[in-house]
């Protein structure tokens, strides 16, 4: 089994700014640690990031956010990449949609994804789905991950283990 992790949107609008939420920075420090053991053990790290322009179909949806080129769109500072990580933008819920993501899998060899971040219900469970689908074996650590509300928690982490096979673990049992 060769691994990858897989953060998605641990950017400043949907952590501290226009739609964050206290739940998106509580898990900061779980996905810090889990980053910091990934990568002594060489785990390939990659972090998917809102960048949208103005004509973007999200922005009928959710109104103007995480705009391309502004500190919106950013990593948060506590989960900056270091060097060797890989920053992709992208600008539909799912990573797998119009972005490098699907070579850069290929390349790196990987058949198993740790997917975790924001929002679970809506870019997590996307992204899960995309990666079934393209026949990578999934891992959510549900304590690195966060809805806006438990409800939505709680139905995106039932569904993504029902219905795409998700393994469903927690932080210090994922590595």
């Amino acid at each position: 089994m060769k691994k990858a992790i897989i953060v998605v949107d641990m950017i400043n609008d949907f952590v501290t700014g226009k739609l964050g939420s206290p739940r998106a920075k509580k898990i900061i420090p779980n996905i810090a640690a889990l980053l910091k053991k990934a990568r002594k053990q060489g785990i390939p790290l990659i972090y998917l990031r809102d960048a949208h322009t103005e004509t973007d179909r999200e922005m009928g949806i959710w109104g103007e956010h995480a705009m391309k080129g502004t500190g919106a769109s950013e990593i948060v500072p506590e989960l900056k990449p270091e060097k060797n990580d890989i920053v992709i933008e992208k600008r539909w819920y799912s990573g797998f949609v119009d972005t490098e993501l699907p070579s850069i899998l290929k390349k790196l060899g990987v058949d198993t994804l740790i997917i975790l971040g924001v929002s679970t219900d809506i870019c997590v469970q996307n992204n899960v789905g995309h990666a079934y689908f393209s026949g990578y074996k999934t891992i959510v650590p549900r304590d690195c991950t966060a809805s806006i509300d438990e409800e939505a928690q709680e139905q995106a982490i039932k569904y993504m283990k029902n219905i795409y096979g998700a393994e469903i673990t927690s932080s210090d049992k994922v590595l």
